[in-house]
């Protein structure tokens, strides 16, 4: 499953289901997410690392 808050993914991928959402996260909520992705019950692609002086750069679309 792929879920992002970006807004609507611009390709399905395949085999997978994509959804699209906003929330408004509350701290014992934030706590659930890192105890999920201490136990390996949760986890994220890290598509590319930036430094802070390169960080304006990385959001902008290649």
């Amino acid at each position: 499953m792929l879920v992002t808050i970006a807004g609507p993914p611009e390709a399905q991928p395949a085999e997978c289901l994509a959804v699209d959402f906003v929330v408004e996260a509350d701290r014992a909520q934030l706590g659930d997410i890192v105890q999920r992705v201490r136990d390996g019950r949760m986890w994220t692609n890290i598509g590319k690392i930036a430094t802070l002086d390169d960080a304006v750069a990385a959001f902008q679309p290649e």
